[in-house]
């Protein structure tokens, strides 16, 4: 039968019709009676029929031999778990559970609430209500407490079903907690609260109504099915209002399940025993009608996905469903789709996956714009089928009927009227309007089975709003037109229309027009209030992923392309780029939302948005562009560092050139985004000769006002600094923006209390304890100079350092957690202490709680010290250019060199590099692996991280402590997104058995990070492979103690990454190559001396005390730059390897051989962890190479070994290359942050070992004399 005649008949005789489609249920009485009014008049269907849902969806078709077909595949990405579960499976599950609600009082009538994640058990919860009769109300898992609290006195049920947590990409979610609230808060109280526990680590606590969902299924005799009505109610389902209390829209049984079981053959096209997929969640109409209830009548395999069309673990998740699954029609939200187009625009991630089995993609919960449509249909080859319907409707109303007849596709409509709706376009008056006439979107009365009967409780709001404004139609809300061939245009709700100077004009067009635009992933127009108009649209848009345009050439575009294609009249002037838009959980744009923000109208913050963060974005922008209510606005609104973001390579190459071209112009402008006492008279002032670097000169500031007190008003309860201690068993500590304020000021108060003024020097001997973050802190808050010494170093390094700097009070803790041992850190200081006479006290934290001896006059307790203190403690202006810390760094001979680094230039490139070198977005976790002690831990845990507003995870213990899947253990703990370590940290673990990996969940990371050393190749795979899997950019940093902050890096995912290279400088950086003589190389590629040709902002400022030594060090061997004292090559497209210190090449018979590419073909080698090679004094070469080599396992034959090493090197490098020594060595010589130190190996290879100088700074001193005793040169 034809679309035409099959949909007359359904208008001209519904009653045969309809009677025709119920006989294909199995009714336990079929119905006589087939329409009918009930007391209000309203329409009823099927009124003396008698039947059960969960029957018709389980039981009849195990009765009838598919017991052991798939009915629900359980597919989970956040949890990678893929679970079957048979009609057997499902009707044990059901029926027990329904026993057990029933063996709780539980009856038909009664109304139960099902608050779950998307897991089988939902459905199991759904079907085992419809068994026994009771209505149940799905809650979306995850709303906000008051929510929920609102939906339980609407419907007061008898019990909950929940679960103990959900997951939300990779954040979980604790669900218990969140009932418990909303019980407390709601008047109403259900009896019970059934919790299904998920084992995934969230709090379950456990109150009086608490019920264990397995417990009461394990326990329970299966209930069979009760016989209902055809109009007795199956669910509640509550639609969100954004303002007001929701509606809960009350879905009959035998009317829905007679449209559900017609709507699975004739629209979407699939027979019994198929596979269908609805992507969407059980909280939604969708997932009633086509995840649960539909595929389930129709005998189909339904999947349950817990996951995202994105970021789970990326945008090919849908397709390898679809592939594996044999999925035959799949059906999602627009969205979704445009989520998954913005992030594989070219469609290479769909191309991986065979998806012939799939015969149709429906889309629907929005409209579709045309580009998405066009995106699908390219890539697919199949049709693809946009079509409406409505949460009151519960299944489709304008569809393309795939089990009827397939229809031409207009894009831009759900094509024609479904069977049953009588759709007709009436205006205002309720006159029926012609073709191509714009109106609103009415369908004549009766509607179809399956639609609501009513509103629970609330029977006038039902007659107010949908069947009063027309009597004899029901008002669906939306506005709309019917072309000339019967084709339904749906242009948007009707309080998304906007009216221009007295024109009517549809958003729905205008976002057309404005997403044809190839850089638009997705957009939202609506009107905003104009005094002169009335109204004008603005369109707000996001770009596609690696897409950049200026948003001046962009908006130009589109502003002539509305005009050319809907007329001035449509006078659309603004479109403003955003990162995001906000929407509902199930997809749909808040246009209306977007426009009371705009208009200064109060609106709620719907319970249904996607996350409420994006509200601050919009209203930041608004406020930025002067938009609606803002555009006279009297407090200018700051750019932020998100809005600077370099978050494409166009963007990157743009703000380089800016950097170059006019840097005072770019730091400025990066500057303006931090909170100032007082701005700046000049950006930078500087001399090389002398040299002298001043860098907003002028400006008044502290630091820690923009690394805590600027993020009170908006993030003060989100975390700021997680700690994870030594021992995995003792408990950690979070400490949001707000406790670490407090913790700061309040220890600031110690120290003023101990006569600590601004400018005094303190020095910080500390493990790495939430104290030592607070520490620094609270010193730079006062104005005093902190001295962090790594809690490693012996007494007299520490003695050396303490003097040095002169320092006024020593921090320190009574020992140090490492690994199983504890050690006395306190007995060090004390030695320290013997020899320093500046330090007039020592505030020392009980850490390990042992005995310790306190020196009266001297040393005070930390905890005593602080219960003295209050928590209010006003920040110390400074000058830009005062000075904010020392950190010294370890020379293996002679005194140590105390940098020096300033308050504003700091905190600038600290913020701006960490922000675009790991591309950290809001909410992320960041973990940095390094000690405080190191600069690594200066920058990257404390300044730059907090500075920037962001989560940073500091980590007490070692890698290798309880076992080497220590990193791993923690970055699943806390779903880390960023990791950041040291090449010699995953030396060591890449030589660890894989299992200590593979056991922990390592999804979440985003972002790797290597630091402190050129990575080899080798680890740099291993890296990318086992730990980053391939899909997490591997940023190689280069920078030093020195330089402050990261100089040469890949920016993750924007800028391309090369194993072993830096890659590309960082906007604002210019280093060049020099030769031996000073002369630039201006040539790609090119070998040479790493110089930086323009100061930078966190540039050290001088050595403490000794300005003559930092002018010798860095600016006199080449006149006018910044000495690196590293070697570097540069390849053909510009980017940079670090080739190691220039000390370490040697000149081999004339040869500049640097010791960097030699070690890492070494490493290839399958037997060597790590190598490292020196220079040694030659009778004929002038030197010659002398190797050490760590191996995993000794070699029985040492001078085979020997043999192949040097064969591999005259493979690829060439003869002149080979090594002349070989040593194989239990270790290697390292600073306590990772570095060998060659000069040692070299003294030992020159046989000098009579002045190796102090070795106590070393991580492992005892490995010296062993290398010393196997030397080959006696």
């Amino acid at each position: 039968m034809s679309y035409e005649k099959h949909y007359k008949y359904s208008i001209e005789n519904p009653t045969d019709f309809w009677k025709e489609q119920a006989n294909n249920l199995q009714w336990y009485k079929k119905p006589t009676s087939i329409l009918s009014k009930d007391e209000n008049g309203f329409d009823r269907w099927f009124a003396d029929g008698k039947l059960n849902i969960c029957y018709l969806a389980v039981d009849k078709h195990v009765e009838d031999g598919y017991g052991e077909q798939v009915a629900i595949i359980y597919e989970s990405p956040v949890t990678q778990q893929n679970v079957n579960y048979t009609f057997n499976d499902v009707k044990r599950q059901v029926e027990r559970l329904a026993g057990g609600l029933r063996d709780l009082g539980v009856k038909k009538g009664d109304t139960v609430i099902i608050y779950m994640p998307m897991i089988p058990h939902a459905a199991f919860s759904m079907l085992a209500c419809a068994r026994i009769g009771a209505i149940h109300s799905v809650v979306f898992g995850g709303f906000a407490p008051h929510e929920l609290a609102i939906r339980i006195d609407d419907c007061k049920p008898k019990a909950i079903i929940t679960a103990t947590s959900g997951m939300e990409v990779d954040r979980l979610i604790a669900y218990k907690p969140l009932v418990d609230e909303a019980i407390k808060k709601a008047t109403h109280k259900p009896d019970k609260v059934i919790v299904y526990q998920r084992n995934l680590g969230a709090v379950n606590p456990k109150t009086e109504r608490y019920i264990s969902y397995k417990k009461l299924v394990k326990n329970s005799e299966p209930a069979e099915c009760v016989e209902m009505s055809s109009t007795d109610p199956l669910y509640i389902l509550y639609t969100s209002g954004t303002t007001g209390k929701p509606k809960g829209i009350l879905r009959d049984t035998g009317g829905y399940a007679t449209a559900l079981k017609y709507s699975m053959k004739y629209i979407y096209g699939v027979e019994e025993g198929d596979t269908y997929w609805a992507a969407s969640d059980v909280g939604w109409v969708v997932g009633h009608s086509y995840i649960v209830y539909g595929p389930l009548l129709n005998r189909n395999t339904t999947i349950v996905f817990e996951g995202k069309p994105i970021k789970t673990p990326d945008a090919s998740t849908f397709w390898r469903v679809i592939s594996e699954n044999n999925v035959k029609v799949m059906f999602t939200a627009p969205t979704a789709i445009r989520a998954i187009k913005k992030e594989d625009p070219d469609g290479e991630l769909l191309k991986m996956y065979d998806l012939s089995c799939l015969k149709y993609q429906f889309l629907a919960g929005e409209r579709c714009d045309v580009a998405t449509l066009n995106w699908l249909e390219e890539n697919l080859k199949i049709p693809v089928i946009d079509h409406w319907w409505q949460t009151e409707s519960g299944w489709p109303m304008v569809s393309n009927m795939m089990g009827l007849e397939e229809l031409t596709v207009k894009p831009g409509s759900a094509a024609k009227p479904v069977s049953g709706y009588d759709i007709q376009i009436l205006n205002a008056e309720g006159k029926q309007l012609g073709p191509n006439e714009e109106g609103l979107v009415a369908v004549k009365l009766p509607l179809p089975p399956g639609n609501l009967l009513n509103i629970w409780e609330n029977t006038d709001r039902f007659k107010e709003g949908y069947l009063k404004k027309f009597p004899g139609y029901y008002f669906s809300g939306d506005g709309g037109y019917l072309d000339e061939d019967g084709y339904v245009f749906i242009t948007g709700r009707v309080d998304d229309v906007i009216n221009v100077a007295g024109h009517r004009l549809s958003t729905a067009e205008m976002e057309e027009v404005v997403s044809s635009n190839p850089s638009v992933a997705e957009c939202a127009v609506f009107g905003i209030e104009d005094q002169l108009k009335g109204q004008v649209p603005l369109a707000l848009i996001v770009l596609k992923s690696g897409d950049y345009i200026s948003s001046f050439e962009l908006e130009y575009k589109i502003v002539q392309t509305v005009r050319q294609q809907i007329g001035p009249v449509a006078s659309l002037k603004k479109v403003l780029v955003v990162s995001r838009l906000p929407k509902t959980r199930s997809g749909k744009i808040l246009r209306k939302l977007l426009r009371n923000i705009a208009d200064g109208v109060q609106y709620s913050i719907p319970s249904t948005i996607d996350d409420p963060e994006i509200i601050n974005e919009i209203t930041h922008e608004y406020k930025l562009h002067k938009i609606g209510v803002f555009e006279h606005a009297t407090e200018e609104e700051k750019e932020t560092l998100d809005d600077l973001k370099v978050d494409s390579f166009i963007k990157y190459y743009k703000s380089y050139q800016h950097s170059v071209n006019d840097p005072e112009g770019f730091w400025s402008q990066i500057a303006e985004t931090f909170t100032w006492r007082k701005k700046w008279d000049k950006v930078v002032e500087f001399d090389w000769d002398t040299p002298k670097f001043e860098w907003f000169k002028g400006a008044k500031l502290n630091i820690t006002e923009n690394c805590l007190d600027r993020h009170l008003k908006n993030r003060g309860d989100e975390k700021a600094i997680i700690w994870e201690p030594n021992d995995p068993n003792e408990a950690n500590r979070i400490l949001t923006y707000k406790e670490l304020h407090a913790e700061v000021c309040k220890f600031s108060n110690v120290l003023k209390n101990k006569g600590v003024l601004k400018g005094d020097r303190v020095c910080i001997y500390m493990p790495m304890v939430p104290e030592l973050a607070i520490a620094v802190l609270a010193c730079a808050r006062i104005g005093a100079v902190h001295s962090v010494v790594f809690a490693g170093f012996s007494s007299v390094a520490l003695s050396t350092r303490i003097n040095d700097a002169e320092c006024k009070v020593l921090l320190t803790t009574d020992g140090v957690f490492r690994g199983k041992k504890a050690v006395d850190l306190k007995s060090i200081a004390d030695e320290a202490l013997e020899t320093t006479p500046t330090i007039e006290t020592s505030i020392v934290l009980n850490r390990i709680n042992s005995e310790v001896t306190m020196k009266p006059g001297r040393d005070v307790w930390w905890h005593e010290e602080l219960a003295k203190a209050n928590d209010v403690c006003p920040a110390e202006e400074m000058d830009a250019e005062d000075m904010l810390f020392i950190l010294y760094t370890s020379g293996s001979t002679g005194k140590p060199k105390g940098m020096v680094h300033s308050c504003a230039g700091y905190m600038v490139h600290t913020a701006y590099s960490f922000k675009n070198v790991f591309q950290y977005t809001h909410g992320d976790i960041y973990f940095c692996t390094a000690d405080i002690g190191w600069i690594t831990g200066h920058s990257y845990i404390v300044y730059g991280p907090l500075a920037a507003g962001a989560t940073t995870l500091m980590f007490e213990g070692v890698p290798s402590y309880p076992d080497y899947g220590r990193f791993w253990q923690i970055v699943e703990k806390y779903k880390v997104n960023q990791f950041y370590t040291a090449p010699t940290a995953i030396r060591a673990l890449a030589a660890q058995p894989n299992s200590l990996i593979e056991k922990h969940d390592l999804s979440s990371i985003k972002v790797l990070g290597t630091v402190g050393e050129p990575i080899n190749e080798e680890a740099w795979h291993w890296y990318d492979e086992k730990i980053g899997k391939q899909k997490s950019p591997i940023v190689d940093t280069w920078w030093q103690t020195e330089t402050g902050g990261i100089m040469i890096s890949p920016l993750a995912g924007v800028t391309p990454t090369k194993p072993t290279f830096a890659t590309r400088p960082l906007p604002g950086i210019q280093p060049c190559l020099v030769d031996e003589l000073g002369n630039e190389l201006n040539t790609n590629p090119a070998e040479g001396k790493l110089c930086i040709k323009y100061p930078w902002p966190s540039i050290a400022r001088t050595i403490y005390g000794n300005h003559k030594r930092f002018k010798d060090t860095y600016f006199t061997a080449f006149p006018g730059k910044y000495f690196t004292g590293d070697g570097s090559f540069r390849d053909l497209e510009g980017n940079y390897r670090i080739t190691g210190r220039v000390d370490d090449v040697v000149i081999v018979s004339g040869h500049n051989l640097g010791t960097a590419p030699i070690e890492n073909i070494i490493n290839e080698h399958n037997n060597v962890v790590e190598s490292a090679i020196v220079g040694f004094p030659h009778e004929i070469k002038g030197n010659a190479l002398y190797a050490y080599v760590i191996l995993y396992e000794p070699s029985e034959n040492e001078d085979y070994l020997r043999q192949e090493i040097n064969d591999l090197i005259g493979r690829t490098i060439g003869p002149i290359a080979k090594l002349d020594k070989i040593q194989f060595v239990p270790g290697l010589p390292k600073t306590r942050s990772g570095k060998i130190m060659r000069r040692i190996l070299r003294k030992i290879a020159e046989n000098e070992t009579s002045n190796l100088g102090d070795i106590s700074t070393l991580l492992n001193p005892d490995i010296v004399a062993a290398i010393k005793e196997g030397s080959l040169i006696k």
